[in-house]
């Protein structure tokens, strides 16, 4: 297992890992983006990904703001799930972005696995924004300074 900053030529394989997320959850609102936002966040966001040998397994979109690195998607592929494959890709982030800057998430509050993860981590729950997601969902804001 690797960990890559991840550019352009990348972008397919990003989406097509996102496609096999939506297939895989029926397009569930607890992961779903539809193509034209993930798109302008495919173009816009900075992107790290984990690799095992050539496949890309999972990644984390993110950006930069004044005081922050704020998350904006976390996706693992759903043949790579359990294998601590985002843990060893989040723990690299921390180490390199998390100098001096909080980082910050937001997931959907059915997401109890991922939310495990990053308490594990050691986020914290910052809060919450009720009927954040289109099913009505509340959004769980996180933090690790």
């Amino acid at each position: 297992m690797h960990v890559e900053v991840l550019k352009g030529p990348q972008k397919p394989a990003m989406r097509a890992l996102v496609e096999a997320i939506h297939a895989e959850q029926g397009l569930m609102p607890s992961f779903y983006w539809p193509q034209d936002l993930l798109g302008a966040e495919l173009a816009t966001a900075e992107a790290i990904g984990v690799f095992e040998g050539e496949v890309l397994t999972g990644f984390v979109l993110y950006r930069e703001t004044p005081d922050v690195w704020e998350i904006s998607l976390v996706a693992t592929h759903p043949q790579f799930r359990r294998r601590g494959l985002m843990e060893h890709l989040l723990k690299h982030m921390i180490a390199a972005k998390g100098q001096g800057r909080a980082l910050w998430l937001e997931v959907h509050e059915e997401n109890v696995s991922a939310q495990k993860l990053y308490e594990k981590l050691g986020f914290t729950e910052v809060r919450r924004r009720p009927r954040y997601y289109k099913d009505g969902a509340t959004a769980i804001l996180y933090s690790l300074s």
